[in-house]
C-alpha cells in the first residue's frame, strides 16, 4: 500500500513537468526563415528597422524573407524615438528597441530586453546604428552559431 502511494505521489509530482516539456516553445534555429516586421510608422524608426534587416542579412544566421507568408518566424521590432536634450545627449533622436520572436500561430517565443541609444560622440551621433548594434550583439549572444 505504501509503495503504491509513493509511486502515485512521484507521478503527480512529475506530471506537470512532462506537460511543460511537450509544449515547450522553440526558437528559430540557424537557417530558419524569418520575416522582420517593424511596428512603428515613424520614418526614423523605419530607417532603423531597415538597418537591422541589412545587419541580419550580413549575419546570415537566418534567412530573411521579404514576405510574412514565406517565413517560419516573425521578428517583431518595436522602435520608439524621441527628440530633444537628454541626460546622455545634447539633442537629436534617441532610440529605444524591443523585439519579439513570434511563430506562425502568434505565440511569442522570445522577447528581448530593451535597448536604448542616444546620439553622442561614442556612436558618431548616430543613435539608430548604435541601438541596432546593441540589439545585434545581444541577438548573436542569444543565438550562438
Amino acid at each position: 500500500m505504501k509503495k503504491n502511494l509513493f509511486i502515485l505521489v512521484i507521478i503527480l509530482l512529475i506530471l506537470p513537468y512532462i506537460g511543460v516539456s511537450q509544449s515547450a516553445l522553440t526558437t528559430p534555429e540557424k537557417s530558419s526563415k524569418i520575416y522582420v516586421a517593424g511596428v512603428s510608422k515613424n520614418e526614423d524608426a523605419i530607417n532603423a528597422v531597415d538597418k537591422l534587416v541589412d545587419d541580419l542579412k550580413d549575419w546570415s544566421y537566418w534567412e530573411v524573407k521579404s514576405a510574412k507568408d514565406e517565413a517560419d518566424f516573425i521578428l517583431k521590432i518595436d522602435i520608439e524615438t524621441s527628440k530633444g536634450v537628454t541626460l546622455t545627449s545634447w539633442g537629436g533622436t534617441s532610440y529605444s528597441l524591443i523585439a519579439q520572436i513570434i511563430d506562425k500561430s502568434g505565440d511569442i517565443l522570445w522577447e528581448s530586453s530593451q535597448y536604448k541609444a542616444s546620439p553622442n560622440g561614442t556612436n558618431g551621433f548616430n543613435a539608430a546604428n548604435a541601438v541596432v548594434k546593441k540589439f545585434m550583439r545581444a541577438l548573436k549572444k542569444k543565438f550562438k552559431e
